[in-house]
């Protein structure tokens, strides 16, 4: 079953901006990147729209230069794409270890919508970021079953022709939009006439901040970020530097305000040998 949610990207909202995310599963400057959308999403999110596109480019940038590119041709890019044709030929076999496997289990969790996706997406990280799997067919099972969605049709999605259509439409359209590294996001208007800003790589908070704000051309209102503990309830899994980072704080005071939460008994740590992760209790 096709969810009309999980369709192709190419929409307008009523919002005013479409923000497109090129990442891969497998990225680590990927997983940097979260805690600055995260952020972004719940200060600015009533003024864009965000999609995700899977590009099967597991590494970022070898020499990142941090440039910021003003690109008019990605808009005129864009609009000629609402229709296109997904005929790739990009090789994909079905084995339980194929490097695409990840990115197309995403795809298949995204038929059930793009919440599920999202449960899904977070639900593999945390098995990957935690070394507690590798990315072959029973972690994905694993993960679907952990995110809450139907672990039989996902199970069928996984090999189905229309998956792999969908993620190869998410290759073309990353090639069309000439996305060299991973993490990139595009900002657009929804407004045709409107310039549109590419951003690759790995930046500051402020800079995405201020991009969205040369995008609508007017001044942003920020809107108020959640308690903690309700951040982390939505997420599931989040670390003490993502949390930092989100809320602008210190370590120091990020740690102190989880271990009132431990106190309360919200929330329990998990210790790895890269970071320490929290979940709600």
């Amino acid at each position: 079953m096709i969810n009309s949610d999980a369709m192709p990207i190419f929409f307008h909202s009523h919002k005013p901006v479409e923000v497109y995310l090129f990442t891969d599963p497998l990225c680590h400057d990927c997983r940097i990147m979260d805690p600055f959308l995260i952020k972004l999403i719940h200060e600015y999110g009533h003024y864009f729209t965000v999609r995700r596109v899977l590009t099967g480019k597991a590494t970022g940038t070898a020499h990142r230069t941090n440039r910021l590119t003003n690109a008019r041709f990605v808009w005129e890019k864009t609009t000629s794409l609402y229709a296109f044709s997904c005929n790739g030929k990009t090789d994909m076999h079905h084995g339980d270890t194929s490097p695409y496997m990840p990115s197309l289990a995403i795809k298949a969790a995204e038929m059930q919508g793009r919440k599920a996706g999202l449960r899904f997406l977070r639900k593999l990280q945390e098995r990957l970021f935690l070394c507690e799997g590798t990315p072959d067919f029973n972690t994905m099972l694993a993960c679907a079953e952990e995110s809450g969605i139907d672990v039989a049709e996902f199970a069928e999605d996984l090999h189905a022709d229309h998956v792999r259509k969908a993620f190869q439409c998410d290759l073309k359209f990353a090639n069309e939009m000439q996305i060299t590294e991973v993490p990139s996001l595009v900002f657009l208007h929804t407004n045709a006439h409107e310039d549109g800003i590419k951003v690759s790589g790995l930046y500051t908070y402020d800079i995405y901040v201020q991009v969205l704000q040369e995008i609508i051309n007017e001044q942003l209102v920020p809107q108020t970020l959640p308690p903690m503990e309700d951040l982390i309830g939505e997420y599931e899994f989040l670390s003490t530097k993502e949390l930092a980072i989100i809320y602008g704080l210190s370590l120091a005071q990020t740690e102190r305000e989880l271990k009132k939460l431990i106190l309360k008994r919200i929330v329990r740590q998990i210790s790895t040998e890269r970071d320490i992760y929290w979940k709600h209790v």
